[in-house]
């Protein structure tokens, strides 16, 4: 039997690239329970983070057999986040709290790439605020004092599927089962079983 050489190589360099997902997965495992609570055979890809700016680990915890290769953050005055099991979070989404109730995330709940669950407005809407806040992070780290953020708790159900580019908007329930279409922007309360669909848009 003949080998063929090139076949050979891709074999070998696939599997490099195989051990060194593997090995960037277990550092970033690693360095997520330094700043959270997580579940038995959770994983994190290479690019995942949790950025528990508060510090209490309790204020992050993530069930079992989950899949995260996005950002979680949890602001230094206030925030929280908890997910149940079997979560997957795609590449580039992101879950921000500085809500006191936080983010509460059901069982089995699939959420795509470059979606963004925020229960905060992240910035005050007074422009003098915001500017004050501005310069307290670049001088000293995020403020321990809430600086005038608005925030409301989010709420996802179980069975929860929720489609690449979706915004999910403070204070917002989803209910089980539901499903958020792709670009969707979700700013209020959605039933459980329930299609959401993207906004129309009148282009000119």
């Amino acid at each position: 039997m003949v080998v063929c050489g090139r076949c050979s190589r891709m074999r070998i360099f696939s599997t490099i690239l195989a051990l060194r997902r593997r090995f960037w997965s277990w550092i970033a495992t690693g360095a997520a329970r330094e700043n959270a609570i997580i579940g038995p055979r959770t994983k994190f890809g290479a690019g995942a983070e949790i950025f528990n700016i508060h510090g209490d680990r309790s204020r992050v915890s993530i069930g079992a057999d989950s899949h995260l290769d996005g950002h979680l953050q949890v602001f230094a005055h206030e925030g929280r986040i908890k997910i149940d099991d079997w979560f997957y979070l795609g590449p580039g989404s992101t879950i921000w709290s500085s809500d006191p109730v936080g983010i509460k995330i059901g069982k089995h709940v699939h959420v795509s790439w470059g979606v963004a669950i925020h229960d905060t407005n992240s910035h005050p809407m007074d422009p003098q605020k915001r500017f004050a806040q501005m310069q307290a992070i670049f001088r000293e780290g995020h403020p321990r004092v809430d600086p005038g953020i608005r925030s409301a708790p989010i709420t996802i159900g179980d069975d929860v599927w929720i489609g690449n580019s979706a915004m999910i908007m403070k204070g917002v329930t989803i209910g089980d089962r539901a499903v958020i279409s792709a670009g969707s922007i979700v700013r209020s309360d959605v039933p459980a079983d329930a299609l959401v669909r993207p906004e129309p848009r009148l282009v000119k």
